[in-house]
């Protein structure tokens, strides 16, 4: 019951933080700077907001990540979040990487823009920012997670003036769009959690890159 007690309150918390976060934001780029703007830069450093995990209720901390999960028991490690990072970093999973390649893919696609290889200061540049990525459980008995998102872009001009700014987010909820996968079976395989990500962060991506 105790155990029950604290999953709601845990629960309940989390969702007030991620409401927090706010809801999809934009802003639409003038029709002169579509006009005028043919090419543009992507700034390769992305910046990174917190890790979120919110694993099945009574799931062991101890017992996640293998040997990374065993460093929270040991103490080293304070928290699901520190393990999930550690975990993250042991596996060359970087959300940056795999975001600002997705936000590039879709600028690609769109065919909007064409995108410049070697620095230009003629060119506007698009400012990546990950909110907060990770994995939450759909609902509160499921043992089945589904990717956390939140990306934030901004089309920045040589004088320093947001020209087009779009954000977006995924919550842990039954309507993901993501197919929820289980618990299990995503903290023994690394290569899932990637693909995880990368299957989140491509669809955000997309719906951003259709506000320009």
């Amino acid at each position: 019951m105790r155990r029950t007690t604290r999953f709601i309150n845990l629960i309940t918390a989390t969702s007030f933080i991620l409401m927090s976060y706010g809801c999809a934001t934009s802003q639409k780029m003038a029709a002169e700077d579509k006009a005028r703007i043919t090419s543009i830069q992507i700034n390769d450093s992305v910046e990174k907001g917190q890790a979120f995990l919110l694993p099945p209720g009574g799931a062991s901390v101890g017992l996640m990540f293998g040997a990374v999960g065993g460093a929270v028991s040991a103490g080293s490690i304070a928290n699901a979040q520190e393990a999930f990072t550690a975990y993250l970093a042991t596996n060359s999973i970087s959300i940056e990487r795999i975001v600002r390649e997705e936000i590039t893919n879709a600028i690609r696609d769109s065919g909007k823009f064409s995108i410049t290889a070697t620095p230009d200061t003629s060119a506007p540049s698009i400012k990546i920012a990950v909110q907060q990525y990770g994995f939450g459980v759909t609902h509160l008995l499921s043992s089945n997670v589904v990717p956390v998102l939140h990306i934030k872009c901004d089309m920045i001009d040589g004088n320093g003036k947001i020209i087009w700014h779009a954000s977006d987010r995924m919550l842990p909820s039954i309507a993901s769009p993501m197919v929820a996968l289980p618990w299990d079976q995503l903290t023994s395989d690394p290569k899932q959690i990637e693909e995880q990500l990368r299957k989140a962060a491509k669809f955000l991506a997309e719906k951003l890159i259709k506000e320009l």
